[in-house]
């Protein structure tokens, strides 16, 4: 009789520059939280550009930590590398697939739109980036019961 030893499982391990990743959305998100001490200078659009570069640095710390990277480099693409290593309500799905749809970041194909939102959807999008901020620490410490931020 032949018996084989049960297969290793390992947990995955983090890519190198994760904790640079949450140290720049931390930084992009603690710009934006302030910027209503200057409105002269920080407009609704330059907010939203800080605010997009905070939740996708957060959203590759949180692949990163799990040892994988979105396919390409979009916010839908990165939406679906999250809903693979951690749960994603459905309203935090739309409004990432809203920033997604307003944000043209990386794509080569779309034509440039204006992104100015209004400071209704701003505060909407400032929350899910401090929800974002929250699941990228519990991710990348290691949390044994993350409190699942975006669920």
């Amino acid at each position: 009789m032949i018996t084989s030893a049960p297969p290793t499982y390992f947990a995955p391990q983090a890519i190198s520059e994760t904790a640079l990743f949450l140290e720049e959305g931390d930084k992009y998100l603690k710009v934006v939280s302030g910027a209503h001490k200057r409105p002269e200078v920080f407009t609704l659009e330059l907010m939203f550009n800080l605010l997009t570069l905070a939740i996708e640095k957060h959203a590759m710390a949180i692949l990163m930590a799990c040892g994988t990277l979105p396919e390409n480099h979009t916010f839908l693409d990165l939406l679906e590398g999250l809903k693979w290593v951690m749960p994603v309500s459905e309203a935090n799905h739309a409004t990432l697939s809203t920033l997604h749809e307003e944000e043209s970041m990386c794509s080569l194909d779309a034509a440039p739109k204006p992104r100015i939102p209004t400071a209704e959807q701003m505060i909407e999008y400032i929350a899910l980036g401090e929800r974002m901020q929250i699941a990228a620490h519990e991710t990348v410490s290691g949390k044994a019961n993350p409190s699942f931020a975006l669920e």
